[in-house]
Parts: structure tokens; C-alpha cells; sequence
């Protein structure tokens, strides 16, 4: 058994370093070059991306390489936390690539990962850097507080291992049936169960959706310079959730590590 999650590197995402017994394997998605890599100890292949190509054709491509060298990895091949229920390698269905929406949707994540990457990085704080979620494909990035709140409902496999300890999670997805366009998002663990408003710190176009418990900016609704929406429109959040779950000794998080400037922060002067 192997588990895994996804990063980003400069033209996609992989999963972080796997290992089966004493092989060492990793599989990049590059959605540059519109392609996956399978690498086993040095060897690789490349698997193109193509309109046409699918679920099942992939998956018995990287599967196969795997198998003839020496990985024997026991992968689950049913979707999770999706409506979609068929196996990979019976999955004819989703076979659609189109390279310049791939290349759209790369930029996105890129803006994504920079933004939060700014607001978290120089925190003095728990944290979980800025990172690839699958279902949804969350972007996020997200604050952890000393305590242990586990999730009330232990029938839901995925919240009650995600959600056990206070944490405001910063945010980026693609929408859905709800929102179909990108937002930018702030939620609490515990969730929230009662009216924020944006106050004057909050960049303009942000509100507080009370049925998601979340503060949130459409990506339309963004100036021409995004950096500088989404940076208040996380700190904002952040103060009145802090505030709301009653977090203390928080007062450090902002104080500057005796070295210089964030990168990031100084070349958009944020």
C-alpha cells in the first residue's frame, strides 16, 4: 500500500515522493507539455494527454509500468467523495483533454498558490503550506489551532478525519453547481453558525455566504493587480474567525523573522 498527495511543480502537479518496499516511485502531471510521467528509479515513461484518451486507458497505462517494474501497489480505483461511482479501469466515459484550457486552468492554480503562499508563509504559526486537494480541486492553504474538536457526525469518513482540531482554511476552487465561476474562500473548523459582514478592511466584491460559512470573492471580481484583493481579503478573514472561535496567543504570528523579507511580499509589494 502506498498513500499519497499532490504538489505543484513549475509546469503541473505530482504527488509527493512514493515508496513500495525498497523502490522509490513519483507521477507527474504536466499540463504544460500535456503529459504524465511514471518515474521508478531513474526509468520513466511519458503517457500523453489527448483528447479521446480514457479514465481506464491511463490508468491501465500507468498501472502497467508500474507492474512490469517490480511495483505491485494496491491502488483503490474508486472515485471518492464524487458523484461518480465506475472503477478506473472501467471508466469509458470521461475522456475529454483540451490543451489550451488546460494550459487556463494551470495559471489559475499559479495565482492561486502564490497568493496564499504569500498570506501563510511568514506566519509564525501551525500551518499546511499551500497545497492540491482533490474532489474539488481546492487550492488551499490553512491555520491550525492547539485543541481538539473532532467532527460531530462519525458516519462521514472524510470530515471526521479532516475536521478534529480548530483550523481556518484559505482558499481557491473552480466552483461548482452552486458557483459556476471561481472564488476565492475562508473557511472556519468549527464551522460558523451565525452573520459575519465585510467590514472595511475587506477588499470590494467580498461578502459572507452564511449557508457555506464562508467569506468569499468571485475571481471577476478582482482588480487588475489580484495579489493585492486576496492577501485582505485572507487577513480580514482570518481576524474575524480568530476573533469568533476565541483563539489566544496569536499575537506573535505576525512578527518578523530576523531575516530578510519574504521574496514574494517585496517583489509585489504586498
Amino acid at each position: 500500500m502506498c498513500t499519497c498527495n499532490a504538489r505543484y511543480y513549475n509546469s503541473g502537479y505530482h504527488y509527493c515522493l512514493l515508496y513500495y518496499e525498497d523502490k522509490y516511485f513519483e507521477i507527474n502531471i504536466n499540463l504544460l507539455l500535456h503529459k504524465i510521467t511514471v518515474i521508478i528509479d531513474g526509468q520513466s515513461k511519458d503517457i500523453p494527454l489527448e483528447d479521446g484518451t480514457a479514465i481506464k486507458d491511463y490508468y491501465k497505462a500507468i498501472s502497467t509500468f508500474l507492474n512490469d517494474n517490480g511495483i505491485h501497489s494496491v491502488i483503490n480505483t474508486k472515485p471518492q467523495e464524487m458523484d461518480i461511482k465506475t472503477p478506473f479501469e472501467d471508466d469509458e466515459d470521461h475522456h475529454h483533454y483540451q490543451p489550451d484550457k488546460a494550459v487556463e486552468v494551470f495559471k489559475l492554480m499559479h495565482l492561486a498558490h502564490q497568493a496564499e503562499s504569500a498570506f501563510i508563509n511568514p506566519l509564525r504559526a501551525r500551518k499546511i503550506k499551500s497545497g492540491f486537494f482533490w474532489r474539488t480541486f481546492d487550492i488551499s492553504c490553512i491555520l491550525v489551532y492547539n485543541d481538539h474538536v473532532p467532527f460531530p457526525d462519525h458516519t462521514k469518513i472524510i470530515e471526521r478525519a479532516a475536521f478534529d482540531e480548530p483550523m481556518i482554511e484559505f482558499g481557491f476552487w473552480f466552483g461548482d453547481d452552486q458557483f459556476e465561476e471561481p472564488m476565492f474562500f475562508v473557511l472556519p473548523y468549527p464551522f460558523a453558525d451565525r452573520e459575519f459582514s465585510c467590514n472595511e478592511k475587506f477588499p470590494a466584491g467580498s461578502y459572507y455566504d452564511s449557508q457555506r460559512a464562508e467569506f468569499l470573492i468571485a475571481l471577476k471580481n478582482l482588480s487588475d493587480n489580484p495579489l493585492k484583493d486576496i492577501k485582505p481579503l485572507f487577513e480580514a478573514s482570518f481576524e474575524e474567525f480568530k476573533e469568533y472561535m476565541e483563539w489566544q496567543g496569536c499575537d506573535h504570528y505576525r512578527m518578523p523573522l530576523q531575516m530578510p523579507p519574504n521574496k514574494v511580499i517585496k517583489m509585489f509589494d504586498l
